[in-house]
């Protein structure tokens, strides 16, 4: 039975009149009557009686036109969901994100939110390791993370900032700028391996760089607790430049000016990912950066 012979059965039941349900269905009158006939024959009876008096409807017409405007009215209901879908004004999106985008994060979120207050967000830090396998076992659908130079095959990324490390220092009384080549006897506090395995190499081979290893006096699992230990005198430690809400009152902050010190930060997601929310949550970062 096609949808379209009960809509107009519905519009015709309405107004009782082929000439005014035609105009409204936007069909010949005698269209309608096409389909009106179709529509009896696959039912097996008479829906309407033409009379002096006007179109009337048939038993058979009166207790199905309840059921057919149901059927209609449940159609129009899944089509404007699908359509809102489609839109990406409802749905889900899964985020990931690392330490250093926790200020960018929540803006495009609530951005997001904004526009499509019916879409449900999930939010989970993870590293940048963690959110690639999450990107490809599709427990994320974007991940903000450090963009590599160059990304693996089926992946799309947007740069959404720069960022470069900075080496800390318990006092900023020394007028000069320290560079790494100057703490190759120093103590380290660094970021452990487990928490952020990508700074954790990134630092290691920037030392490398400089011809040595650090004497590593402390493995941490928050940037925060590094600086709280590099306060307390236990040595010095690398940290992000965009890390601007940490207590850093008072340290020595000495850019390493290394182009090697200097990484993207960005969205990224697998190409193959369909999300419509996902579409709309994009759009919402070229217009982020446009802005900028």
């Amino acid at each position: 039975m096609e949808l379209s012979l009960l809509r107009s059965f519905a519009v015709l039941a309405e107004h009782l009149h082929f000439g005014r349900a035609a105009r409204v269905l936007h069909l010949s009158q005698p269209a309608l009557t096409k389909q009106m006939r179709r529509l009896e024959e696959e039912l097996g009876g008479e829906l309407f009686e033409r009379g002096t008096h006007g179109t009337r409807l048939t038993s058979l017409g009166t207790t199905f036109l309840p059921l057919a405007g149901d059927l209609v009215q449940r159609s129009d209901d899944v089509l404007k969901e699908a359509r809102r879908q489609a839109s990406g004004e409802v749905g889900r999106l899964a985020i990931g994100f690392g330490r250093t985008t926790l200020e960018l994060v929540p803006g495009l979120v609530m951005k997001l939110r904004n526009l499509s207050p019916s879409v449900e967000i999930r939010l989970q830090d993870m590293s940048t390791a963690e959110q690639f396998a999450a990107l490809e076992t599709g427990t994320i659908d974007v991940g903000f993370l450090r963009l590599p130079r160059t990304l693996p095959e089926g992946y799309a990324s947007l740069r959404v900032a720069d960022d470069q490390m900075v080496l800390v220092t318990q006092s900023r009384a020394s007028a000069r700028d320290l560079s790494l080549a100057d703490c190759r006897e120093s103590p380290f506090i660094l970021l452990g391996g487990s928490r952020s395995p990508d700074f954790r190499a990134h630092s290691l081979l920037l030392f490398a760089k400089y011809g040595f290893q650090p004497k590593v006096v402390q493995d941490v699992t928050e940037f925060s607790t590094a600086l709280a230990f590099v306060r307390a005198g236990m040595g010095l430690t690398l940290v992000p430049a965009s890390l601007k809400d940490e207590p850093l009152a008072g340290l020595g902050l000495h850019p390493v000016r290394d182009r090697e010190a200097r990484w993207s930060v960005g969205a990224c997601w697998r190409r193959r990912n369909t999300n419509p929310v996902l579409r709309t949550f994009l759009k919402l970062i070229e217009s982020a950066r446009r802005s900028r």
